[in-house]
């Protein structure tokens, strides 16, 4: 497992219990802060702007989609990283759509399921820590 260097705040939001407590544990082993919700609602009203440095965010949930989400928390905090996470690769021209948008287009998402280094290699490498690789090396995390 690839370490970190210093502490950063991640904010996991998926609606599936088990792959919160994986990529928790994962998180938290690699040195990383980790809190998760998997109720997207709750994510929203609980979350406090300026206190994450990246969001782990589901594209498919119910009552408020990963898209929504994105948006309502974007509008509480400009300079959030986002990375989506999906199951499926029907997503990928909407998540396009949705984050080109954005003035600062430059995003990733990242297809489940995904190796737990890869994934601490991901956001290593989005966070500016050191990483062992210099490129994304599985096909499953896709930077736009």
């Amino acid at each position: 497992m690839l370490k970190r260097i210093s502490k950063r705040r991640v904010l996991l939001v998926d609606d599936e219990p088990d792959v919160c407590m994986v990529y928790q544990i994962v998180l938290q082993m690699a040195g990383y802060d980790c809190r998760y919700y998997t109720d997207s609602v709750k994510a929203l009203n609980e979350f406090v702007p300026s206190y994450y440095d990246l969001i782990l965010l589901d594209v498919k949930m119910p009552v408020l989609d990963g898209f929504e989400l994105h948006k309502k928390i974007r509008d509480l905090d400009k300079n959030i990283q986002i990375i989506f996470t999906t199951a499926g690769g029907e997503y990928h021209d909407e998540i396009i759509k949705q984050l080109s948008m954005e003035e600062n287009n430059k995003f990733t998402y990242i297809q489940k399921p995904i190796g737990n280094d890869e994934l601490i290699r991901v956001l290593n490498m989005i966070m500016g820590e050191p990483t062992r690789y210099g490129r994304y090396a599985d096909s499953n995390v896709k930077s736009v």
